[in-house]
């Protein structure tokens, strides 16, 4: 092996300025993109904290689209679930996190200039590496106004988001998605001039901050909206209802995803209840009641979360400490495998525990 060249001995004319390393600021931005990419999950808000090119890099939709083609997304539940409360009647809820990779339970951080604790009536909903959140701005009010909130998980960043334009209540609103669209029905009242009310479904973008109006619904009221496949359901009611079990004749109007052409489906109230449900596999609530354990009852309304190629499965339960203490209810977590094999998920302290009044699975 030859011995290394000294400095001095090398010629004057040599730019030693070539011999040094090139600044990572200096790449090319799709080569920054490509490392930035590559990052564990946790390091993704920090990063984004170094530069501004780093933020607006991290924070473009072409980030989350590129990890998610290599391979370095990774699946999370998003879990809406009630706080410990002084009384039962003054239920608040806080959004967790639940990560089946690292079996780690998180708290998000608050909406800034909102509230610390989100009403019962809050929604949450996935968009491409976002969460989209719809509660309402005073929960006191007799008719409250739903704001419409986005967290953006590479930046851990909250936004606010345009409220739904052209309508006169969003009391009855409701959420449904997928990993990459959300949809939300408001009720838009009477047209000018007409004697009829409607309600509409409107497609919000995450990533635009817009609005799109798909679909209005006359002579019925939308009482629930559910994402299969590749059909989003719209369920119709009679106006005012308020016993979803008493109705009957109850119809579905149906949006096909890809096609985008709408079909309309009759339903008995049996279909209605199976469609609302959050579970109505009967074989997953007996399997549920089999792995809970002897001191506490488990209820009705069993729910799957598919994350990736693994399911979390919630049920609800009750026990006399938790009626005592004002809880209501708490939440029963198992893991479900490929295999059919299941894992019991402790959460790590009972600010995971709560009742999970919505959720949805989140790419990462």
């Amino acid at each position: 092996m030859e011995a290394p060249i000294p400095i001095d001995a090398l010629p004057e004319s040599l730019n030693l300025e070539c011999l040094a390393p090139t600044p990572i600021d200096a790449l090319p931005e799709s080569l920054i993109l490509e490392c930035l990419a590559r990052l564990h999950l946790k390091d993704i808000p920090v990063a984004s904290r170094v530069c501004h090119k780093w933020l607006h890099l991290i924070g473009s939709r072409h980030f989350y689209t590129l990890r998610k083609q290599l391979g370095f997304t990774n699946q999370v539940a998003c879990l809406l679930q009630q706080s410990p409360s002084p009384t039962f009647f003054n239920l608040k809820y806080a959004i967790n996190v639940f990560d089946p990779m690292n079996r780690e339970w998180n708290r998000l951080p608050p909406i800034p200039n909102f509230t610390k604790e989100l009403p019962g009536s809050t929604s949450i909903a996935s968009s491409e590496g976002k969460l989209v959140v719809l509660s309402e701005c005073d929960p006191e009010s007799r008719d409250p106004v739903k704001s419409l909130f986005v967290l953006d998980f590479a930046t851990q960043r909250w936004k606010k988001g345009k409220g739904m334009p052209s309508i006169r209540s969003s009391k009855f609103s409701t959420v449904a998605s997928r990993s990459d669209r959300v949809f939300i029905n408001g009720d838009l009242g009477r047209e000018e001039g007409a004697v009829w009310e409607y309600d509409a479904v409107w497609e919000y973008d995450a990533w635009k901050d817009e609005w799109t109006e798909l679909h209005r619904v006359r002579g019925g009221q939308i009482i629930g909206m559910k994402v299969i496949g590749e059909e989003l359901w719209v369920i119709i009611g009679c106006r005012g209802i308020k016993n979803m079990g008493m109705i009957e004749g109850i119809g579905a109007e149906v949006y096909h995803l890809q096609t985008e052409n709408w079909r309309r489906v009759k339903l008995e109230s049996g279909g209605v209840n199976e469609l609302l449900c959050p579970c109505t596999d009967f074989e997953l609530y007996e399997l549920m009641k089999k792995l809970s354990e002897n001191n506490f009852k488990v209820l009705e309304n069993c729910f799957r979360l598919q994350l990736g190629k693994q399911s979390l499965l919630m049920a609800p339960f009750v026990t006399a400490a938790t009626l005592n203490e004002g809880y209501g209810q708490e939440e029963l977590f198992y893991m479900q495998f490929e295999d059919g094999s299941f894992e019991r998920m402790q959460p790590s302290s009972s600010d995971f525990s709560g009742y999970v009044g919505s959720c949805c699975c989140v790419e990462l």
